[in-house]
């Protein structure tokens, strides 16, 4: 009987490949969809936060409370999506300057 139950075992990771298309969110389907979310004054405002941080303008630290307060309490899943963006942002950029901490831009 033991062997039976290892079947049901080895059929249990594939559970979790769901989750593997919200890892690889794209910055553009994400930009869309706050784009649906946000009055134009706030995706004006949104996308000026994004563009400094693109060009180095503003930390990471400075954008994120800024959106923060452009999203209000009740967007926290866009919030949370943006984290994620961002620390895929760096990790990629870490990938492609060597890890040296490189011009966050390039």
């Amino acid at each position: 009987h033991a062997s039976a139950a290892m079947p049901k075992a080895a059929a249990a990771p594939p559970a979790a490949a769901p989750q593997a298309p919200e890892v690889t969110l794209d910055a553009a389907t994400y930009y869309q969809q706050v784009k649906r979310v946000l009055e134009p004054e706030q995706f004006r405002e949104f996308s000026a936060n994004i563009k400094k941080l693109n060009a180095g303008q503003q930390s990471v630290e400075e954008t994120l409370e800024k959106v923060r307060e452009i999203f209000g309490e009740h967007r926290p899943f866009l919030f949370a999506q943006l984290q994620k963006l961002i620390r895929q942002a760096e990790e990629e950029a870490r990938r492609q300057s060597g890890g040296d901490g490189g011009d966050p831009g390039y």
